[in-house]
C-alpha cells in the first residue's frame, strides 16, 4: 500500500494523479470512438488522434507528483537486496541529487519556451490545430515544478520516517 500523503505537496500529488484517471478515461473513450468511425462508419475523424495523445501526455506530466511521492519510479530493487541497507540509503541519496539536479536543469530549459508559446500561442499546424505545443511547454514547466516540489516533501517525510523506526546501533 502506497504511504498516505502527510504534507501539502503530496496532497497536491495524489489528487492531481487521480483525477487524470478521468482524463485517461475520455481518452479511451474517444479512441473506441475513433475505431468506430474509422472501421464501421469508414469516416476516421482528423482530430482524435491529436486529442488522445495530448490528454495522455497532460495526464502523464501531472501525475509525476504521485509516482514520486510513492516511490513508483522503475528501480532495480534486487540492488537493494544485494548492497544492504546503508549502502541503499546512500545510493538513494546520490540518485536523489541527480535527479534534483537534472529536474532544475530541465525547468529551467522549459520556462523560456513555456512563457514564449503563451505569449504567442502555437499550434500544431495539423487539420485540427489545437493549441498542443502551448499546452505542453506549460505543463512541462508545471509538472518540473510540481517535481521538485515532491522531491524536497520526500526528503523530508523520509527524514521523519527514519526518526521515527530508526533504533541505535542499526546498520
Amino acid at each position: 500500500m502506497p504511504p498516505k500523503p502527510r504534507t501539502i505537496v503530496a496532497r497536491l500529488s495524489v489528487f492531481l494523479a487521480r483525477a487524470c484517471g478521468g482524463i485517461y478515461l475520455v481518452a479511451v473513450i474517444l479512441s473506441v470512438t475513433e475505431v468506430f468511425s474509422r472501421y464501421v462508419l469508414n469516416a476516421p475523424t482528423v482530430w482524435i488522434t491529436e486529442v488522445v495523445m495530448t490528454l495522455c501526455g497532460c495526464a502523464w506530466l501531472l501525475s509525476v507528483g504521485a509516482v514520486t511521492q510513492q516511490n513508483r519510479h522503475i528501480t532495480v530493487t534486487a540492488m537493494q537486496l544485494i548492497v544492504g541497507k546503508r549502502t541503499w540509503r546512500r545510493l538513494s541519496q546520490l540518485a536523489f541529487a541527480l535527479t534534483f539536479t537534472a529536474i532544475i536543469a530541465l525547468l529551467y530549459a522549459s520556462l523560456d519556451p513555456a512563457v514564449r508559446a503563451t505569449l504567442s500561442v502555437e499550434r500544431t499546424g495539423s487539420a485540427f490545430n489545437s493549441p498542443t505545443p502551448t499546452m505542453l511547454k506549460v505543463l512541462l514547466a508545471v509538472s518540473c515544478a510540481l517535481y521538485l516540489a515532491q522531491l524536497i516533501a520526500n526528503l523530508f517525510e523520509d527524514d521523519d520516517s527514519v526518526n521515527d523506526t530508526e533504533q541505535p546501533g542499526g546498520d
